[in-house]
């Protein structure tokens, strides 16, 4: 799959007020992630923070303003997790831009980067939503999810988001996200299951598919052990309609025994 959105990494962290410490932004990333940037070059810029470090261009700027046309707004009623998510969202009065540009390194590295400099925005004063992965996240729970980079892991709660949904037939779930890593999003359609282990799945496997470099094509299967095998089929999105989307059963399908 080849799109624009490969390796762009971008997301805004919601500001109640108009105000930031950029000093202290600093500060917090030397001290959690060792991470110190070059800023001779800006200085006595307080609302941006511009500057190439490991071979990235790394942007974190200030705006005085809300997110445009509400993209924010909309985007938090997506989070099914925080029911408080578009009321919180709709008090917010700036936000933090940030950025990872550039080419150098693979993808993966670079949304490590991104996650840990999006992780210490949400210790800022006036921070109430991380705006990423088209949904609007409680910062706590960012926080937290990102942690999981000291044990060596990726953050794929903070880099993926899972939605799941209730049907007729069942519980769907889709990933929003995997395109910046070069791969289809993934759906789960009408599986009859606890939405924890449809949920679990779901992650499970998206982790799998950008850990690995998998590449899922259509008409193929996916095999967990010689008893979990899944189908893989390309089509136009469920969930996400304006594009294609791999679809994966949930449900089992075994080998016949002539081929264990």
């Amino acid at each position: 799959m080849e799109n624009d959105c490969v390796g762009k990494f971008c997301g805004s962290v919601l500001l109640s007020e108009n105000s930031w410490d950029k000093q202290q932004l600093l500060d917090d990333l030397k001290e959690e992630w060792g991470i110190e940037f070059p800023l001779e070059e800006t200085e006595e810029d307080q609302e941006n923070i511009v500057c190439d470090w490991d071979g990235y261009r790394i942007v974190i700027s200030k705006f005085p303003m809300p997110v445009p046309d509400h993209e924010a707004e909309i985007n938090a009623e997506n989070n099914y997790m925080w029911p408080e998510a578009v009321e919180v969202t709709s008090t917010h009065k700036a936000h933090i831009v940030v950025a990872v540009l550039g080419d150098e390194g693979s993808v993966i590295e670079r949304s490590l980067i991104y996650t840990k400099m999006m992780a210490t925005c949400t210790k800022q004063p006036y921070a109430i939503g991380v705006f990423t992965s088209g949904v609007v996240f409680e910062p706590k729970a960012y926080y937290e999810a990102a942690q999981s980079i000291k044990d060596g892991q990726l953050p794929i709660l903070n880099l993926i988001w899972f939605g799941m949904y209730a049907t007729e037939e069942g519980i769907s779930g889709y990933t929003y996200g995997m395109d910046v890593f070069g791969k289809y999003e993934l759906e789960i359609l009408d599986a009859k299951d606890q939405v924890e282990k449809i949920y679990e799945f779901l992650v499970t496997l998206a982790d799998y598919v950008i850990e690995e470099d998998v590449e899922l094509k259509d008409g193929e299967t996916i095999g967990f052990s010689k008893n979990d095998i899944h189908e893989i089929h390309l089509s136009k999105g469920i969930a996400l309609p304006e594009q294609d989307t791999l679809k994966i059963s949930y449900e089992a399908k075994k080998k016949p025994w002539w081929k264990r």
